[in-house]
């Protein structure tokens, strides 16, 4: 009996107080209350129950609720969308593809064309160095005025160092005409001058090699070896060129990404609104989803500068045909490329294509070519001088001396010689031959550890490759995991059976594993263009 007194009275209390509210008039609405306040957050006042209903019922009036006024319009959170970057020149076009920044780099990046000046640079020396064989030419004329021995004498020549055997070669022409001293009728020549021709060359020391001739091979080598230096920094451009790029594609997915979770909490409070509005949803959920909307906004902002920031750092490599920077917008982002696992076939292959095309080892294999130019000479150095010259000279026309010859002059002759010339101790060639065989076991262990770093270089880049793949899947699954379960959420809200807390917990996860998702396929090519340096096949 209590009991069915009780729930009657129950149920009447409910029903008189649904009919009290709904025919009571509505109270005038109080002033706003700025967003942030504790008041925000107040419940709204009820009545104390008394321990016993049918007191309750008797005594006590309802109470008219307090209506919390709407929350500023979310306008004001609404961020602007982020501003040309200023003094750069727009790039035109689809989407942004790998290898036009590659090729813009190949093309027009200053520091490369500033390197491949090594090759006229070793050119220049190499030209210097063929100087010693230049065909040169010498004259000279000196007379002397009246006086004891008036005369005139006047010569001109060449000379020619050839670049076998060390020879050289000589001839020229020479006239003396008038009176001399007995000391000095040598230099008197019948009335149409001497003509004069011979050679040296060198029988031992300075025969096989000599040091013009190791300059001008090591000056080859040297043209030969500005090929490695280049190509170091080609890789090392298209590398850095490569990975400027997928931060750029990175950082225009994560804007992206942002902007959506941003325009989520927007479309949702037009819907909050109408729902306040309507009656089932209290203002704070409202008020709790615009902070959501601050909160992304900023994050958008800072998105917003990364993007910039990343699209300034591509600039550096992507020009324009004049070798003008070219700034990227968000327009120009491309998809991702598919995310392959790594070719564990192929890594034999692409180990000794990196020992044949890796600059390093190239580069000093060919120092130690230019080492080895350096021992031969100075092991022929060690050598004793043994020179063989042979000089002929015929007179022409009238004149006679009364002391030269028959004939009164030496018309033709033909002088040969040999010199000798040996230092007993030899220190200078026995020291540069010490030197030089030094430096060539030096070259030999610098190889190889070039060869170990390549070999460690292309094993860490494949690691680092294979773990990305693997990630990846891992962040993928994840990101599909997070995605549903957030619209899981988002479809319980509407129904009214979820909060703004739960779904922007929800949502934030996704986020979050996006987020990680889209670093990781970062990483992934990242790693890739890193395997590809290693192996020598630049970023492509």
């Amino acid at each position: 009996m209590i009991r069915t007194i009780l729930a009657a009275s129950f149920t009447w209390f409910v029903a008189g107080c649904a009919l009290t509210e709904s025919k009571a008039p509505r109270a005038k609405p109080k002033p706003e209350i700025v967003l942030g306040t504790p008041a925000e957050f107040a419940v709204p006042s009820k009545p104390m129950p008394l321990a016993n209903p049918i007191v309750q019922t008797a005594f006590q009036q309802p109470v008219e609720r307090e209506v919390l006024p709407p929350p500023r319009q979310s306008a004001n959170l609404e961020v602007l969308p982020a501003p040309s970057i200023r003094g750069g020149t727009a790039s035109i076009g689809g989407p942004l593809g790998l290898l036009e920044i590659l090729d813009a780099t190949e093309q027009h990046y200053p520091l490369l064309r500033a390197i491949e000046q090594e090759r006229a640079i070793a050119g220049g020396r190499l030209v210097s160095a063929m100087g010693v064989f230049d065909f040169q030419l010498n004259s000279a004329a000196d007379g002397q005025g009246p006086g004891t021995y008036p005369n005139f004498r006047s010569s001109a020549g060449f000379l020619q160092n050839l670049p076998v055997g060390g020879i050289g070669v000589f001839g020229g022409y020479r006239n003396g005409y008038g009176d001399f001293p007995s000391y000095n009728l040598g230099q008197k020549t019948a009335d149409g001058g001497e003509f004069r021709a011979g050679f040296i060359a060198p029988l031992l020391k300075d025969r096989s090699i000599d040091r013009p001739r190791a300059t001008i091979q090591q000056a080859q080598i040297d043209v030969q070896l500005a090929e490695p230096v280049i190509e170091r920094q080609r890789l090392d451009f298209q590398r850095a060129a490569a990975l400027t790029y997928w931060n750029w594609v990175s950082s225009g997915k994560r804007l992206q990404l942002v902007e959506g979770l941003l325009d989520l909490a927007v479309d949702r409070d037009d819907q909050l609104k109408k729902r306040v509005e309507i009656g089932p949803t209290a203002n704070i959920e409202r008020i709790d989803n615009q902070q959501n909307i601050a909160m992304r906004s900023a994050a958008l902002v800072q998105a917003q500068r990364a993007f910039q920031q990343a699209a300034i750092d591509l600039s550096l490599f992507h020009r324009n045909e004049s070798g003008q920077p070219l700034l990227n917008s968000i327009e120009r982002l491309p998809p991702f490329p598919d995310v392959v696992p790594a070719d564990a076939a192929s890594f034999d292959s692409d180990l000794a294509y990196a020992f044949e095309q890796r600059p390093e080892p190239r580069r000093l294999r060919l120092q130690r070519e230019k080492a080895a130019v350096e021992l031969a000479l100075a092991s022929n150095q060690t050598l004793p001088t043994l020179n063989a010259a042979l000089m002929g000279s015929q007179d022409v026309g009238p004149g006679k001396s009364t002391l030269s010859g028959p004939n009164g002059l030496d018309r033709s002759g033909l002088n040969a010689g040999l010199t000798f010339q040996l230092p007993l101790q030899r220190r200078e060639a026995r020291g540069r031959m010490a030197l030089a065989q030094s430096q060539m076991i030096q070259i030999e262990q610098q190889l190889r550890f070039a060869e170990d770093i390549v070999r460690a270089d292309v094993q860490d880049a494949y690691s680092a490759l294979d773990r990305a793949f693997e990630f990846h899947k891992q962040a993928d699954k994840r990101v599909e995991l997070a995605r549903t379960v957030a619209r899981a959420e988002r479809e319980q809200l509407k129904l009214g059976r979820s909060d703004i807390l739960r779904v922007t917990l929800r949502e934030q996860a996704a986020f979050d594993a996006e987020i990680i998702e889209i670093n990781a396929m970062q990483e992934y090519f990242r790693a890739k263009a890193q395997y590809r340096a290693a192996i020598g096949a630049g970023g492509r």
